[in-house]
């Protein structure tokens, strides 16, 4: 968690000036009802363990301004490896409060529930990551991630979201 935390500062302090100047550039609000998809590596601790390539489904919508909710299911396109010759896979349900900036370059931070399960165990548990978007468009955001599933995996990840309004 304090990886996470330590990431969130950095991005917020690297971004502060551009947040400012992009304020009035109209960029991606979450503004009505979002969708999207995203693909990356989902990495179990230990130096010896291979990371799967899993892929998500994202829904959200605003609560506020800057805050929103999102509903993330996950599963596996491809096992990683876990010791020797273990193949590992993890699937995974979570939903999260998001903290997202407004503008076209735009410092993401949220914080939920994840169940996840994988070959040797399942269990609800705190998650929590941190990122950027890039707005594209009108009407869309490049999301790149880190999130941080349970104690032992986390998933790296670049996704596309939608905007309806």
């Amino acid at each position: 968690m304090r990886r996470i935390l330590s990431a969130a500062l950095a991005a917020f302090i690297l971004t502060t000036p551009a947040l400012a100047e992009e304020k009035a550039s109209g960029g991606f609000s979450a503004s009505s009802l979002y969708y999207g998809g995203k693909g990356g590596f989902m990495k179990p601790d230990g130096k010896d363990n291979d990371s799967a390539i899993n892929i998500a489904g994202v829904v959200g919508a605003p609560i506020q301004r800057y805050l929103s909710w999102e509903a993330e299911l996950g599963l596996t396109v491809k096992d990683g490896e876990v010791g020797a010759d273990t193949d590992w896979d993890l699937f995974s349900a979570a939903g999260y409060a998001v903290f997202r900036t407004e503008g076209k370059v735009g410092v993401k931070a949220k914080m939920g529930v994840a169940y996840w399960d994988d070959p040797n165990d399942s269990d609800l548990s705190l998650s929590a990551g941190v990122g950027a978007g890039i707005r594209l468009g009108k009407k869309g955001i490049l999301d790149v991630e880190y999130t941080q599933i349970n104690d032992n995996v986390d998933f790296i990840s670049v996704g596309y979201l939608y905007n309806f309004k």
